[in-house]
């Protein structure tokens, strides 16, 4: 027995289970107007795919006396169209649009098996389970769409008029309906992709340009269009090289497969001053033909806030928050001003105390490097084995207890800023060695790493010793001082600027009044007197404290005990200032009291404490280090 009549003989079976009537003439399922409407709606996309190559198989038989028909997955006719006298006939068997077609309504006929065998067939004459379908051949195939039959394609003739190429024909339609279908899944997938591309590309924080082989802008995303204040019109299609000046040079880099990784460029658009920070690919394809180059920039100010943000260094002080009536200061401060402007390095000296970082970020805040970081390391309070790890950085698994990923130094972290290197009498010799290199060469290497580092960084330095002493002693290099000492600036002592005492005094009252919400306390001629006459062995520091507790005690001033002076010997408190006593105690004892009760009260929490003390950490660990604390 062939395959086909075994096909043929379980169909009839099924129909006879299905209590199908070989008498019948009409399907037992037909969907009303409403229903029909319902489904024609819910078969939209395989009616749309498919209508175009029913009317084309339509146009090759038109005249042969055949109709063609369509159905969903449940044998539901969704579309017909044919000869007039051969749909004349089919619509007396109420064979139609909403007519259901599988064996269970109407027994076997080609649409039918399909649905249940799922694979092509083709029924004749007799071969119909009902004797209302005998004159009648029906060839049909299944129309699949991932995996599952979604359809069924069949042309009905007169049963005279079967052939085996009819079945082929069918066989060809369905198979073009789904290649239809699977191009169209594939152009929706392609354009959410696309969509999916566009937002995310259109949402990044920072803007990409996309340029073809002629060097013309083929598309630039939102983010650039936002940045530079232009329709995106108004810069589809014009040359890059009217925009970026230096494109050719980035060009040949990236054609020279070197690397052009954060680089700055900037752009010639009228309005537009902001630097950026650029990334340039050559775009290649499949077989590594050239297609064109990308563009990546984002906002210099914006890296530099980054830094600021999740590193914590910036400058806070300006020259406008220095107070200073002293001709001293003022000079200095004009001085310092003529020289932030110019990128030579700078060496501050002068007692602990007296402001050397704060002059150091109002010099920074004053250069055109005001926009970039402000990094700061304390020389002397990091022990040795530290010191150099936090200058150059490390890379990933240099040592015992390194950060996985390894970490920039500080001077990665100043580049395009200013380092502030305070306490530079405090570095040990092998150090002073390679910072001396890093310094003439611009170039940092982390430990562990083989690669070395382009840097632009300002280096400024700090020191309240002697230098010259020290390189005589031998503990100092001389040819570092010589690269540090290109302009030195020497901030005086308060001792050696009385006219700055005062209105430091009522600026460091107001301000602490201020902060803990606190009426300003009146600095009457008595205090005035006082605090002329003492010397100020801790400066600018010291007052400072020494207001704040002024503050807090609401005004009382009984603490800040001295000698009697002379009131004609006040003009001149260099001569003969008396230092003055605080009940008994040093100022050392004071502070080392202060600092002891601080740690215990916050659990030797060190930040608690500094701030508390209204001190830096740094600070705080050089006095516990100076301090004879006993164990």
């Amino acid at each position: 027995m062939s395959a086909k009549k075994k096909s043929i003989e379980e169909s009839h079976k099924r129909s006879k289970k299905y209590g199908v009537e070989s008498t019948s003439i009409y399907p037992r399922h037909l969907l009303s107007e409403t229903e029909l409407k319902e489904n024609l709606k819910k078969n939209k996309s395989l009616l749309k795919v498919s209508e175009p190559i029913l009317k084309q198989l339509f146009k090759a038989v038109t005249g042969s006396g055949f109709f063609i028909n369509l159905t969903d997955d449940e044998g539901c006719i969704i579309s017909i169209i044919g000869d007039d006298d051969v749909l004349n006939e089919a619509r007396k068997l109420k064979m139609v649009s909403g007519a259901y077609m599988d064996e269970s309504s109407i027994g076997t006929n080609s649409m039918g098996v399909v649905l249940n065998e799922k694979k092509p067939v083709q029924v004749t004459a007799k071969e119909h389970f009902i004797s209302a379908y005998h004159n009648w051949t029906c060839s049909a195939a299944p129309i699949f769409f991932d995996g599952d039959v979604i359809g069924v394609i069949n042309m009905t003739g007169f049963a005279d008029k079967v052939h085996p190429h009819s079945l082929g024909i069918v066989v060809s339609a369905a198979q073009a309906i789904e290649n239809k279908l699977k191009e169209k899944k594939s152009m929706q997938q392609l354009e959410t992709s696309n969509q999916f591309a566009f937002a995310m590309m259109n949402n990044l924080t920072f803007g990409v340009m996309a340029i073809n082989i002629q060097d013309q802008i083929e598309w630039v995303n939102d983010t650039a269009c936002r940045m530079f204040n232009i329709r995106r019109t108004e810069l589809l299609h014009r040359e890059i090289n009217d925009l970026l000046p230096d494109w050719k040079r980035i060009r040949r880099i990236i054609l020279n497969e070197l690397l052009f990784i954060d680089e700055p460029i900037m752009f010639s658009i009228p309005g537009i001053t902001e630097r950026f920070i650029s990334n340039a690919y050559v775009i290649q394809g499949e077989k590594n033909e050239m297609h064109g180059y990308l563009i990546t920039f984002r906002q210099y100010s914006r890296i530099v806030n980054l830094i600021k943000k999740f590193s914590g260094h910036h400058a806070k002080f300006t020259f406008d928050d220095m107070i200073s009536d002293s001709p001293e200061m003022i000079n200095l401060i004009k001085q310092a001003k003529l020289v932030a402007t110019k990128p030579s390095t700078i060496l501050l000296s002068g007692e602990s105390g007296t402001g050397k970082e704060v002059f150091a970020q109002a010099i920074h805040n004053y250069s055109i490097r005001h926009e970039g970081p402000f990094i700061a390391i304390n020389c002397g309070a990091l022990p040795e084995t530290l010191i150099e790890s936090e200058l150059f950085g490390y890379e990933d698994g240099a040592f015992t207890g390194a950060k996985k990923g390894g970490s920039p130094g500080k001077f990665e972290l100043a580049n395009h800023g200013t380092l502030f290197l305070d306490e530079i009498g405090e570095m040990n010799a092998e150090m002073q060695v390679r910072l001396l290199r890093s310094i003439q060469e611009g170039k940092v290497t982390r430990i562990g790493g083989k690669n070395e580092i382009d840097l632009d960084v300002r280096i400024i330095a700090a020191t309240n010793k002697n230098l010259e002493e020290e390189i005589e002693k031998g503990k100092f290099r001389l040819d570092l001082y010589y690269r540090l000492n290109v302009i030195k600036f020497h901030i005086p002592p308060l001792r050696d600027r009385i006219d700055d005492i005062l209105p430091m005094a009522r600026f460091f009252a107001a301000q602490k009044s201020e902060k803990i919400g606190r009426t300003m306390p009146l600095i009457n001629k008595d205090i005035e007197k006082k605090l002329l006459a003492y010397t100020w062995p801790g400066n600018v520091r010291e007052l400072e404290n020494v207001m704040e507790r002024m503050v807090v005690m609401d005004g009382d001033f009984s603490f800040f005990q001295h000698n009697k002076v002379d009131n004609s010997t006040i003009k001149e408190p260099e001569q003969s200032a008396t230092v003055i006593n605080f009940k008994g105690k040093t100022l050392n004892e004071i502070e080392k009291e202060a600092i002891v009760n601080s740690l215990k009260k916050n659990n030797n929490n060190m930040s608690k404490t500094a701030k508390e003390l209204g001190i830096s950490r740094n600070t705080l660990y050089q006095k516990i280090r100076k301090i004879p604390f006993k164990k």
